[in-house]
């Protein structure tokens, strides 16, 4: 079962991606901030990080996309996950180096399948 760290500050919407990406057949290692969120990736190695953009707290998506690629030296799956995107965030996005951007609000019943695809198309 692959393990997906799930940062998200927002208690209602991260208990539903919980909800969604355990339905979806992934282990979900939660975080409502990214200071510990990068605590646990230091020590461990998920198969995928979706992450916040915006985060209370100093550490946000960014930082934690920097850590995991410029400290770390992974190449680990990390996902935006926002509620702001206009036209062209998604390639500012992947042009920062995540591998691809989960727009909120996301629809409940694809969404699985979705983040399976999207994580595919990021590993190969």
């Amino acid at each position: 079962m692959q393990t997906i760290c799930l940062v998200e500050d927002d208690k209602i919407t991260r208990k539903l991606f919980v909800m969604l990406l355990e339905r979806a057949e992934f282990s979900v290692k939660e975080f409502d901030e990214g200071a510990s969120a990068l605590d646990w990736i230091r020590t461990n190695t998920p198969d995928a990080v979706l992450s916040n953009i915006v985060l209370s707290g100093a550490i946000g998506g960014v930082e934690i996309l920097h850590e995991v690629r410029e400290v770390l030296k992974r190449q680990t799956p990390v996902l935006a996950l926002t509620s702001f995107v206009r036209r062209g965030d998604r390639e500012k996005y992947l042009e920062m180096g995540f591998n691809d951007c989960v727009a909120k609000p996301i629809d409940p019943q694809s969404f699985g399948k979705d983040f399976r695809t999207m994580l595919a198309a990021a590993v190969n």
